[in-house]
């Protein structure tokens, strides 16, 4: 998917902040996604389970007042014969946690009920980092402990969920950390056939991006939280949202890394997390589907 030429920027770097060149190499990760013997997967499907309405101008800098939908939102990858989870969204008192009683934001209970039957119903979870609306859908659930044993996490994240959690409520114990399945790697992790995880410290310390091949040719790569809209990658512009703290530098990199793929890689559709109107227009195009199984 094209979305503009490679933007090089100035020498100052993305808002004024010199950038850390990501060092991500695509050609690697592929093999990595070839390396594991059995089928790939055939499809990506993705749901959104609540939504955060941000004036632009907090999503990237230099953008206006005008709102933008920050769906909360998880992806479903499919095999032949099962499905992974990347992330778990999160249930309405954690979404609430984020609000005033005065000012809910939208949540899409019928939606989440959806997801929390595809995840029961996954061979395998997959949590990209430690915030609260990409595992609360696993520790806030009332099988939060089977669900754990077949959720696969970072020692960093499952480190953060216990000793700094992004919400209180979702504080793990030592004991519960000790269910889910801790995996450690340097660069990249060929998880299952066509699914490689990137390590992307820079949102947050444990983010992690997720590349899929699928059967048919197609590859599609979730750039998870380092924008929270397209337009980041696109005129490589990072947040600006008064509240967030991240290794802006690091961030930074990866953008023109994304950027980069979004120009020369026209086989690569990139997924943003909380994008509404980009996944709304990928599941138009049939890239991703709209209902998970």
């Amino acid at each position: 998917m094209s979305a503009g030429a490679a933007t090089t920027g100035s020498p100052a770097g993305v808002n004024g902040v010199e950038d850390i060149p990501f060092a991500a190499d695509l050609a690697e990760i592929r093999k990595l996604a070839n390396s594991l013997p059995g089928p790939k997967p055939v499809a990506v499907n993705g749901i959104k389970v609540a939504a955060s309405i941000r004036p632009q101008k907090f999503v990237f800098a230099g953008g206006s007042d005008a709102p933008v939908e920050m769906p909360r939102t998880a992806f479903q990858v499919v095999w032949p014969d099962h499905t992974v989870m990347l992330d778990s969204g999160l249930d309405r008192e954690t979404h609430d946690s984020f609000s005033t009683p005065d000012k809910r934001e939208p949540y899409f209970p019928d939606e989440f009920a959806k997801l929390q039957k595809a995840l029961d119903a996954a061979r395998m979870i997959v949590l990209t980092h430690f915030h609260a609306d990409h595992v609360a859908g696993v520790t806030q659930a009332p099988n939060a402990d089977a669900l754990a044993a077949k959720t696969v996490a970072s020692r960093h994240t499952l480190d953060l969920m216990t000793n700094a959690p992004h919400r209180p409520h979702l504080k793990l114990t030592p004991e519960r950390a000790a269910r889910f399945r801790a995996i450690d790697y340097d660069k990249y992790h060929a998880l299952a056939p066509g699914l490689v995880l990137i390590k992307a410290a820079g949102h947050s310390p444990d983010h992690q991006m997720v590349y899929i091949a699928l059967q048919d040719g197609r590859e599609i790569l979730h750039s998870v939280d380092a924008a929270w809209n397209f337009d980041n990658i696109r005129l490589v512009r990072g947040k600006a949202a008064p509240w967030v703290k991240e290794d802006l530098p690091a961030v930074n990199g990866q953008l023109r890394w994304l950027n980069a793929i979004s120009a020369n890689e026209k086989n690569v559709t990139i997924l943003v997390t909380h994008d509404g109107a980009l996944l709304d227009r990928l599941r138009g195009e049939g890239s991703v589907g709209g209902l998970l199984l």
